[in-house]
């Protein structure tokens, strides 16, 4: 999603670990599981926290951990990881980060976050592999290997507008995919009914219809007509029993009987599409 906005490697990085490699180390030093969550989250935050604080959390610890932080450690998984990355020509995007721990119990294996390469923003998303989280939610029910991620709207924004070829490319794809057929303009409230009456009309036929839920200015709707990308305005006013059709394109209005709209505006797509 982020290549198709523009982004290359240059302004993003994805930083990868196994939550594995650490229950292992846990393991390997005798720590008894039920204590592993809590430590496992104190490593997460260790680079967001001063190191004195860590060392305090991790006990007997905190030695071999920030030695661990420091080497980057070596995980048979992550190298195979990478490899298959390297074969698909994504490897510049990626980095093997341990302290990517992910605080949340569920995971289970590999975990990731996205971060600018500038350095400007906190996490843009952040994910990871849990094998569990199904069967735990389904009481047994359903066991389902599973991998998912979440991602922060207001810094993927930030990073947005902060790169202009990105900034571009999302104007392009908002335009595209918000288009619609007809937005419905209702210049009186009164006219509501009618108006939802003939939306439902239309929408049954498959057009894309859209309409404004609250009263608004009329302005303010022919321009949410505009910004929708919407080929005809149906203005639904004073003229009832007629509506005022108006070609958004052309600028072109005419008024047709609401018992003649669903034929006019059939013949109206139809030309466009053969034209």
């Amino acid at each position: 999603m982020l290549r198709a906005l523009g982004l290359a490697e240059k302004d993003f990085l994805v930083r990868i670990s196994d939550r594995e490699f650490w229950t292992d180390f846990l393991r390997e030093k005798g720590v008894p599981p039920d204590s592993w969550d809590a430590l496992l989250q104190v490593i997460d935050k260790s680079g967001r926290e001063p190191r004195e604080k860590t060392a305090e959390k991790l006990g007997k610890l905190a030695e071999p951990v920030f030695a661990t932080l420091h080497s980057g450690g070596k995980s048979e998984k992550l190298d195979q990881l990478i490899g298959g990355l390297r074969a698909r020509g994504l490897a510049d995007f990626v980095q093997i980060d341990v302290g990517i721990v992910r605080g949340l119990a569920y995971y289970t294996g590999i975990v990731f976050e996205l971060f600018d390469r500038a350095g400007k923003f906190r996490a843009i998303a952040g994910g990871g592999r849990y094998d569990n989280l199904i069967a735990q939610l389904s009481d047994g029910a359903v066991s389902l290997p599973a991998l998912g991620f979440a991602m922060g709207d207001v810094v993927l924004s930030e990073l947005i507008n902060e790169i202009p070829r990105a900034s571009e490319a999302m104007q392009k794809a908002i335009a595209s995919d918000r288009k619609i057929d007809i937005y419905v303009v209702i210049a009186k409230e009164e006219r509501r009914a009618d108006a939802l009456a003939q939306i439902q009309q239309l929408r049954n036929r498959g057009y894309r219809v859209d309409y404004p839920m609250t009263p608004t200015k009329v302005a303010r709707q022919f321009q949410a007509a505009e910004e929708a990308g919407a080929a005809l305005a149906l203005l639904y006013g004073d003229e009832w029993p007629q509506v005022k059709v108006k070609n958004l394109p052309t600028r072109e209005e005419s008024l047709i009987d609401h018992g003649a709209l669903l034929d006019s505006v059939a013949k109206f797509f139809n030309v466009g599409s053969s034209a």
